[in-house]
């Protein structure tokens, strides 16, 4: 990236963190645009879009490594980086909606593995140490391995959390994992492809186009998951159906998601300018973030509990949700963030040196 583009994602990384500790330190959930009937927003769906791209780029580099005959390659290393680049922000997403990141350690010192989500922040533990074993040792092979087994047990895990928490009152649960799945797959590959041609179109180049079809692929059987989705939504409860067509004409979903993240990048991802095939791949990233919002959005815009909206009456008790203009600050700011972490150490240790 260029000098401008650098210092327009630091100013907006040094916004986003600013606005972050603000929140937490200063001026708590009041910055936010929660209710007691939408406890997650815009914050929780990028902590599942990141932890999903993580583990979609663990796997990105263990299918570049074995089309070179199970051996790493520059390419491994450089989605080894994105993924964990991508699971630290994940978490960091996480540990600001919570409002109390250090707390997060209770999961360990007093876990409940009953909880799905208590499985998986000890998966992501495991992962970081099978990362650092990759990065650190000379038994690549076998951490790479292990990092890609964990990331499958850890996006399951999320699957069936939410799954079973959000989506359980719209449409069939169990068709949620396998969703985490298709889009993790997709954003990974993506984001691999990403960083890589913004680091060294020499070792795109190597790989051909591989990376290409396998997100293509992905691409359409996330886009065939969606479709059973709807469609199962649209034939249950006519109050859960009206849900489900707000969240398909939503601008989220059928805007960013369908036009922006699948309709154009499959017009461009072939294309021969290197430019055209990079563009695509920022649609579809941007397309995937927008279905994670869309997804936990419209997940908790039904009442809970029945009559509950009678029973309590508050400005700030209610199913709709905008995010407020801290959480779309420190949303953008992480991201970028995580963009220039993951541009810095590609460009320190990867494109100067074999992996």
């Amino acid at each position: 990236m260029g000098k401008v583009a650098n210092r327009v994602l630091i100013l907006l990384f040094a916004a986003g963190a600013l606005a972050a500790l603000g929140k937490v330190f200063i001026f708590g959930d009041v910055v936010t645009n929660l209710g007691s009937y939408t406890p997650w927003g815009l914050w929780v769906s990028m902590y599942i879009y990141l932890v999903g791209l993580s583990a979609g780029a663990a796997w990105t580099g263990l299918y570049v490594a074995w089309r070179q005959g199970g051996q790493p390659n520059r390419l491994t290393t450089i989605s080894f980086i994105v993924s964990g680049v991508s699971l630290a922000f994940g978490l960091a997403f996480i540990g600001i909606d919570l409002g109390k990141p250090m707390d997060g350690i209770a999961i360990f010192l007093h876990p409940s593995f009953s909880s799905k989500l208590t499985i998986a922040s000890w998966l992501y533990g495991v992962f970081f140490i099978c990362l650092a074993g990759y990065f650190m040792s000379k038994t690549k092979t076998i951490f790479m391995y292990l990092a890609g087994i964990i990331a499958a047990a850890f996006v399951l895990a999320e699957g069936l959390f939410f799954g079973g928490m959000v989506a359980r009152t719209l449409w069939n649960g169990m068709l949620t994992p396998l969703a985490f799945f298709t889009s993790s797959i997709t954003s990974g590959v993506a984001g691999v492809y990403l960083m890589t041609a913004l680091s060294s179109q020499e070792i795109l180049e190597e790989e051909g186009t591989g990376l290409q079809t396998v997100l293509v692929y992905g691409l359409l059987a996330h886009a065939i998951v969606e479709l059973a989705h709807a469609i199962i939504g649209l034939a249950g409860l006519p109050s859960h159906a009206m849900v489900i067509k707000n969240l398909l004409l939503s601008w989220p979903f059928l805007g960013l998601f369908v036009v922006v993240g699948l309709a154009i990048p499959l017009t461009l991802i072939y294309r021969r300018k290197s430019g055209m095939q990079v563009l695509s791949t920022i649609l579809i990233l941007v397309g995937l973030a927008g279905y994670k919002y869309s997804f936990v959005r419209y997940g908790f815009s039904i009442e809970p509990l029945p009559q509950i909206s009678a029973a309590f009456h508050h400005l700030r008790l209610s199913t709709s949700y905008v995010p407020s203009l801290v959480e779309f600050t420190v949303a953008l700011g992480f991201l970028s963030g995580g963009l220039l972490v993951a541009q810095f150490v590609i460009n320190s240790f990867v494109t100067t040196k074999k992996a």
